[in-house]
């Protein structure tokens, strides 16, 4: 498996995010968000410089992948590339489960919990911290 085209999305609303997509040459593809919000333009600039070396290679060797996005430069990358690997990394893991056919958790060592706790919407703390009439 090769990966063959990396597009990237750029999105704001309700807040600014970056999600990219890795496409492979078995029709699996996976995605993943760079977290440096308000970045994105920048990140989008190392997507492309990446891509040129990620088409062609192996989705399933992450470990080196990664390696060769850090270490491919002289100096070491700050929060836009770093957040810009974190996607790639992300999405790479959601190629290796879904060609395996086992989730991302269990890639990463197996469940930890029973059940897990989000976060509330806008919407709902807004009307419990809405002024009294």
């Amino acid at each position: 498996m090769k990966i063959t085209e990396i597009k990237s999305f750029l999105l704001s609303n309700p807040r600014d995010l970056h999600i990219i997509k890795i496409e492979t040459d078995a029709g699996i593809y996976g995605v993943g968000e760079a977290g440096c919000s308000t970045r994105e333009h920048g990140q989008e600039g190392v997507l492309k410089h990446f891509r040129e070396f990620l088409v062609g290679m192996d989705p399933m060797h992450i470990e080196h992948i990664w390696q060769v996005l850090y270490r491919s430069a002289y100096y070491e990358g700050g929060r836009i590339i770093t957040g810009i690997m974190s996607a790639i990394d992300m999405a790479l893991y959601d190629i290796v489960g879904k060609a395996l056919k086992t989730p991302v958790y269990q890639l990463l060592g197996g469940a930890c919990r029973d059940k897990v706790f989000g976060f509330r919407t806008v919407a709902v703390w807004a009307n419990r911290h809405a002024p009294i009439a």
